[in-house]
């Protein structure tokens, strides 16, 4: 049996004696490399095996810092030289390049999947295909048009250290909503969305929203509270969209579902983010 047959079975192959932990090396570290080997593209490790990197998605607010951090650096620099338009796509180019464009084949997927016809079955099926139609076009056009004026709106508020945070800001809020619906979610079919919804069925899901959650309020201290409360709202709701979405069309979540939940949560949290600092 494979290791993902056992996870559909009810085992958790990651629970691992003394002596597995001691040769696998310690288990933050490792888990910090699969985090960061899985969702995104820096060289610092290969990611481990599908369960293992579930295992560490409680670990994704510590990815999401890095990510809004580096964004955000990059819309601050670029401002000063381009203006804000084109501030906001390399920034938004950031976002895409640095996670490998990982969680827009998820994205992308959903799109194509929600435009069939036909029954849980046939939505699956097209959900796992790899080919992209119309579907698949009007997704990433639509979230990623929304998500570019949103950046130029908010850079052109805060452009200077703020940007900064605000991304960062943006990042969690992203990664909380990917929480939220692999913490709640039911698995649709058998594949790696079901490893993660199992890894965040327990203390992983619930550690990751509350890491989120402690980072995004002690940010209120730097940038107004709005544009804290109003990303971290934006982005559950988009959650809560998203499973029921998911329930009625898919009979649950998959790896595709969980990859656009990250794309959709964001640009829900840049238009809460924006919508806070217009107040």
């Amino acid at each position: 049996m494979n290791r993902l047959s056992e996870v559909a079975g009810g085992k958790d192959p990651l629970k691992k004696g003394a002596v597995g932990m001691l040769h696998s090396g310690w288990r933050p570290l490792r888990d910090t490399r699969n985090a960061f080997g899985f969702f995104t593209v820096m060289p610092l490790s290969r990611a481990g095996t599908i369960e293992e990197i579930a295992a560490a998605s409680y670990l994704l607010p510590l990815v999401a810092l890095f990510l809004g951090a580096l964004e955000g650096a990059a819309g601050w620099g670029s401002f000063q030289v381009f203006g804000a338009p084109v501030a906001a796509a390399l920034v938004l180019a950031a976002a895409l390049l640095l996670t490998g464009l990982h969680h827009s084949d998820g994205l992308a997927d959903l799109g194509d999947a929600l435009m069939v016809h036909g029954d849980l079955a046939r939505r699956i099926e097209v959900l796992r295909d790899r080919t992209l139609g119309i579907g698949a076009v009007g997704a990433l056009l639509l979230t990623y048009l929304i998500s570019w004026s949103a950046i130029a709106g908010i850079i052109t508020l805060r452009p200077g250290f703020e940007l900064v945070l605000l991304m960062m800001a943006a990042e969690l809020s992203a990664r909380l909503c990917l929480l939220l619906v692999g913490s709640i979610g039911r698995p649709s079919h058998q594949g790696s969305g079901s490893s993660f919804a199992q890894a965040l069925k327990g203390w992983r899901g619930i550690t990751g929203i509350i890491i989120t959650l402690l980072v995004m309020a002690s940010m209120a201290v730097f940038v107004p509270l709005q544009a804290v409360l109003f990303p971290v709202a934006a982005a559950l709701a988009a959650g809560m969209l998203l499973l029921l979405i998911s329930a009625r069309f898919f009979g649950g979540i998959g790896g595709d579902v969980l990859g656009a939940s990250v794309e959709l949560g964001r640009l829900a949290a840049l238009l809460g983010i924006l919508a806070g600092l217009s107040l």
